[in-house]
């Protein structure tokens, strides 16, 4: 069964909300200068050292902070109250919710949300996966980190979601394996947001 296109897009975009919040919370809070500098550059962030970009993290007013990230997270579940099961949407209202009130469940909140996820239809946690793979990849090529585990899971991705109707990943996603650079990436995101915008 495939999602509605707007309901796959909430759910790609909640896996990429909670990967990137879990990952901040793996490397906060900034005690180095030079790779809090690193960071904030990274993502065009007015920081200029790990005590200013440490306030951003904290700051509510900011797209950034932990509270604007589990906010958008929110309201992609809010979005998905008719696709969810009754048990998995009150669930992970209540684990985004638990996170935004107390820093301390903030580092495991994305891997317990996927627990949830992964219990739900398949076509539910692919999508989910998928923006795992595309913030993992955003992050890992900004930093030139290592893509290759990122790439090989991206390409169970696009294949189960292939072999569920989604038509014309594969080909994108070829592009981008054969040059991993930021081009491909953004090449291979905009197809994405194609499929995404059809008959939407």
């Amino acid at each position: 069964m495939i999602l509605l296109n707007s309901n796959a897009e909430n759910i790609f975009w909640l896996g990429r909300y909670l990967t990137r919040t879990q990952y901040l919370c793996s490397i906060y809070p900034f005690q180095n200068d030079d790779a809090a500098r690193d960071y904030a550059h990274a993502f065009c962030l007015p920081a200029f050292d790990a005590s200013s970009l440490n306030e951003l993290a904290l700051d509510p007013q900011h797209p950034v902070s932990f509270v604007s990230q589990f906010q958008y997270a929110q309201n992609n579940i809010a979005d998905l109250r008719g696709v969810l099961s009754a048990g998995a949407y009150a669930e992970l209202n209540q684990l985004i919710g638990n996170a935004s009130a107390n820093a301390a469940y903030i580092s495991d909140v994305a891997a317990d949300c996927q627990d949830v996820l992964e219990a739900e239809q398949e076509a539910v946690f692919l999508f989910y996966s998928l923006g795992q793979c595309m913030e993992n990849l955003d992050r890992q090529l900004r930093f030139k980190q290592d893509l290759a585990a990122t790439l090989m899971q991206l390409k169970d991705v696009v294949a189960a979601l292939s072999g569920l109707g989604m038509q014309g990943l594969s080909e994108a996603l070829d592009e981008l394996n054969l040059e991993p650079c930021s081009m491909q990436f953004y090449h291979f995101n905009d197809h994405l947001q194609t499929l995404f915008e059809a008959d939407a």
